[in-house]
């Protein structure tokens, strides 16, 4: 599959996902995941699930080398990596990632999604804080095996603060770029974890 093929079925499914998502209200109930405390009163929260070739150990290493000027976010490269492509290999000199570490969210600028916890093989959870605290937006990756050489990948987005009149008005464009992306990271994850 080329990566606009692979860009335009994420763009359908998450045209239908956000519209779901929008009729249903943009909270989702589920299973407390870590890093929900970090948004106490989110006014989005997003939960999306893929299953992923490899056990949490093949998982892991691609996660670890997240971030703009790193290893890329593995999504929409011209957006959120200043069109370089995301890594196809694993970088040794990015493994090591610690809470307190700075993952860009993008080469444009703007503030970073800052490493609040993490459990190797398991967990990477960030916050973003914007314009003195006014916005918080927290994002977490669980690996959970879900069989012999597999696993289940989830990603959370929470988004809460005092986002303004603006950002409340744009919350569609918001959840639907949030769906493209998250859809087109799951696709080359999958990808990179198989070899591929």
């Amino acid at each position: 599959m080329t990566t606009r093929t692979a860009i335009s079925a994420a763009t359908g499914a998450a045209v239908t996902g956000a519209a779901l998502a929008l009729a249903r209200g943009v909270r989702q109930p589920g299973a407390r995941l870590p890093g929900d405390r970090l948004v106490r009163r989110a006014v989005l929260t997003r939960t999306m699930r893929a299953p992923m070739p490899g056990a949490p150990g093949a998982v892991w290493p691609w996660l670890a080398q997240l971030g703009a000027g790193r290893g890329g976010w593995y999504s929409i490269d011209l957006i959120d990596n200043g069109g370089r492509p995301s890594a196809r290999e694993i970088d040794a000199s990015l493994q090591r990632i610690a809470p307190g570490d700075r993952l860009e969210a993008s080469t444009w600028g703007g503030p970073p999604f800052v490493v609040t916890s993490l459990e190797e093989e398991r967990s990477l959870v960030t916050v973003l804080r914007a314009r003195r605290g006014r916005l918080r937006v927290s994002y977490a990756y669980v690996i959970d095996a879900a069989g012999p050489g597999t696993s289940t990948l989830t990603a959370r987005l929470r988004m809460g603060g005092h986002p303004g009149l603006l950002a409340l008005a744009l919350a569609p464009m918001v959840l639907l770029g949030h769906e493209v992306g998250q859809r087109v990271q799951f696709a080359r994850l999958r990808r990179r974890v198989s070899g591929r």
